[in-house]
């Protein structure tokens, strides 16, 4: 499997609240655009950076589309009193495709983006000809104790939007970018090359180092509280639904049986369902990109084989 040549053209678009910022990256050559158009959405606190390790090994002519959600990145913090939550990504995101003129494409999550293309799919079938989860099967219920340490971290998100933003060195901005995944204990560590991935939209180079971009009221995380739901909302997933997993990561193999339920939803409903364990942590996709690109592409291969419009029949002589 050898990586190919990207190239990226940067893209903003104008929700008229602010900007969502990005980029379209062709694989191959400009000249090899295929009909195979994929948008990738990236994970909590992540940005659009976090799929350009594993772009080179997409299927040649693919475009991908790379969005910085909301208050990640290079886009813009929502206004005052708007707040962060699931269904405010899915929203805003279906305006972003809309404006740039993508109707049809496969969707690709990592994470909490894999939330939010799950919800995204339910509600708007139409634009999704095929979803990907990376190392994401379901959420469960938020315990309400929980729900109020994520209240307590948007209000104080508020407050540190008040104040001057801390500059880091780049070593220092290095450390926390790889720190701040590996506390989150759920085996999401990254390495060094991969935080030099996501640095340049994850901060902003000023006199004297780098400030974090993101805006601090997005740190809180209320994708748990569609626990309940759950199983409604993906039941209406009726395209091709692959899951790739990782072994060190959300859902290890005893983990996943907690999952079996949410696994037979799918099953049950997408046109055909598939899940791969493939060795390595939450962000695998990330640091050892192969090992991601294998189940994809064989995935890919079968959409696009299977979704292809059915030539008309000859006319009778």
């Amino acid at each position: 499997m050898v990586p190919q040549e990207v190239t990226w053209q940067p893209l903003s678009v104008d929700l008229e609240w602010g900007k969502l910022s990005g980029k379209i990256g062709i694989i191959g050559s400009k000249d090899s655009i295929s009909s195979l158009r994929i948008l990738g959405v990236h994970g909590w606190l992540d940005n659009a950076n976090s799929f350009d390790t594993l772009a080179p090994f997409l299927p040649r002519g693919t475009e991908l589309l790379a969005l910085d959600l909301p208050g990640h990145g290079h886009s813009d913090h929502l206004p005052i009193g708007a707040h962060y939550d699931i269904l405010s990504y899915v929203l805003n995101l279906k305006k972003a495709v809309v404006k740039c003129g993508w109707d049809k494409f496969i969707l690709i999550g990592h994470s909490m983006g894999a939330c939010v293309s799950n919800i995204f799919t339910s509600f708007f079938p139409e634009h999704v000809t095929a979803l990907v989860s990376l190392d994401y099967i379901g959420v469960r219920d938020l315990s309400l104790a929980t729900i109020q340490k994520h209240i307590f971290v948007l209000f104080k998100g508020e407050e540190l939007r008040k104040q001057k933003p801390v500059v880091y060195s780049e070593e220092q901005a290095i450390e926390r970018l790889i720190k701040a995944r590996t506390n989150l204990g759920i085996n999401a560590a990254i390495d060094r090359d991969a935080a030099y991935v996501l640095l340049p939209r994850s901060a902003q180079q000023v006199e004297g180092g780098y400030v974090w971009t993101h805006d601090p009221r997005a740190r809180a995380n209320f994708q748990g509280m569609y626990g309940k739901s759950w199983h409604t909302y993906i039941s209406q997933i009726k395209c091709p639904v692959l899951i790739v997993t990782a072994n060190h990561g959300l859902f290890t193999s005893a983990v996943q049986e907690a999952f079996e339920e949410i696994l037979d939803v799918y099953r049950s409903n997408a046109k055909w369902f598939d899940v791969v364990a493939v060795d390595g942590s939450h962000h695998v996709h990330l640091t050892h990109p192969k090992r991601v690109a294998e189940p994809l592409i064989a995935f890919l291969h079968r959409v696009v084989k299977e979704t292809a419009p059915v030539p008309p029949l000859p006319a009778r002589l």
